[in-house]
């Protein structure tokens, strides 16, 4: 690895953490264009593991170094946690050049010398590095090891308990895949899986449905048939929220929150593109990714406008046959595609619950009798999920829950639950209700 790749990763992680981006919109805007593929590939590689395991490295840090790491400067911080990356989780990269190149990061001799000595030893004890005691609090156990917020190690134990906890952050942190939905519109399933042979792939198919799985992160962008729309990246669970709708050909359907699109592609493609599809999202400048996809893929069924969930489009006021109710959430299902996303603040994930219960009963609006809503979450936390379903059937006797089955996948009082370590996909819920 060049050492100009390291600079470009530690300017891209301050320019992150200084303007609160995530890392992949971090990296888009830095001008990295002039590496070669492999080169860009190591700095990304570089960049979302260190953003994905900062909390374990800056225990070790601290620990090494006696300092606190609120203490330390951030410039400085940052060359540790490339380094420390180098030296555990890049096997690749020799320790002496993890620690020779790395040091040269520094900008002065202080500096050098203190993230030297720190670096030296962890490449001496990587593999006895300090770490919270297991018997005393396995929770700061977990979230060390696994580099996860305390909040949400104490959240998912709170759920599932210690052993499933422990299941699914190391889902998360080790269970690296990209679903492709095929677009049936234009190419089977089976030609689009012996293509991805061809190339060397050995995709997994999800029996009855057009979700292919190959076990690699991708760039879809390099993978023949993209440019002529014979697919696009999903995971399964958001397919398989797609296909709990059931819509048919002919219907019209609200997607209320739609960006990135991803459900109402899948929808089109559930309808051979003979829906009437109406994706509506409250951020303008986020369209194009509807539009874009929607024109790349060939479905001409789906029609994006900025719309705000809370304010429905009077016109479409109990006449659409199914809604589409995908809302804000804190995310915690999909924490192991997002590197950054673990490390934002606990505090707004309280507020959501009534955003979520006020969209889903503006979105409700729409259904004409006997219509179909799904909403759903990419979370784990029942106040986001079954307690919002639970306070809008209460308040809504019109509506009532119905189950349903999805690629194998069967409903209880029409909610089903996605647990990445049970079922191998993102943390998802999904819950279906018909207007009476």
């Amino acid at each position: 690895m060049k050492t100009d790749i390291r600079k470009i990763a530690l300017d891209i992680l301050s320019e992150q953490e200084a303007a609160g981006k995530y890392v992949n919109l971090a990296l888009s805007s830095h001008k990295a264009d002039r590496l070669k593929p492999e080169e860009r590939a190591q700095l990304t590689a570089l960049l979302y593991t260190t953003a994905e395991r900062k909390l374990s490295y800056d225990y070790y840090i601290s620990a090494i170094s006696a300092r606190e790491s609120e203490k330390i400067d951030p410039h400085t911080k940052n060359i540790l946690r490339l380094g420390i990356c180098q030296i555990l989780d890049m096997s690749s990269i020799p320790d002496f050049a993890a620690v020779n190149e790395t040091v040269k990061l520094a900008r002065s001799s202080g500096e050098r010398s203190f993230v030297n000595g720190v670096l030296r030893r962890i490449a001496r004890e990587k593999d006895s590095l300090p770490m919270p005691s297991e018997e005393k609090n396995y929770k700061r156990y977990l979230s060390v090891k696994y580099s996860f917020p305390l909040w949400i190690v104490k959240a998912l134990d709170g759920l599932f308990g210690r052993e499933e906890t422990e299941k699914i952050l190391k889902f998360y942190n080790e269970e690296k895949y990209t679903d492709l939905t095929v677009n049936t519109c234009k190419i089977s399933v089976e030609d689009f899986v012996a293509r991805l042979r061809g190339e060397g792939y050995e995709p997994e198919v999800l029996e009855g449905t057009p979700s292919v799985r190959l076990h690699r992160s991708v760039n879809p962008e390099r993978l023949s048939g993209f440019s002529e729309g014979h697919f696009f990246v999903q995971d399964r669970a958001s397919l398989i929220s797609a296909i709990a709708l059931g819509a048919k050909e002919g219907e019209l359907i609200a997607d209320t929150c739609a960006c990135p699109g991803g459900k109402s592609f899948a929808t089109a493609v559930l309808t051979k593109d003979l829906a009437d599809i109406r994706s509506f999202d409250l951020h303008s400048a986020k369209l194009s990714l509807i539009t874009g996809g929607a024109e790349r893929l060939g479905l001409s069924s789906v029609k994006a406008e900025q719309r705000d969930a809370l304010e429905p489009d009077p016109t479409l006021i109990g006449k659409a046959d199914r809604v589409i109710c995908d809302v804000p959430c804190s995310g915690l299902g999909v924490l192991g595609k997002k590197a950054d996303l673990r490390y934002k603040a606990p505090e707004g994930v309280e507020a959501l619950p009534e955003l979520q219960l006020n969209i889903l009963t503006e979105s409700a609006k729409y259904l004409r009798s006997g219509g179909i809503l799904t909403y759903s979450t990419c979370t784990l936390l029942p106040s986001e999920n079954g307690e919002v379903i639970d306070k809008f059937l209460e308040a809504n006797p019109e509506f009532e829950p119905i189950d349903f089955t999805a690629a194998g996948f069967a409903s209880e009082g029409g909610r089903l639950t996605l647990v990445p370590s049970r079922h191998g996909c993102d943390g998802f819920f999904v819950a279906r209700i018909r207007r009476k």
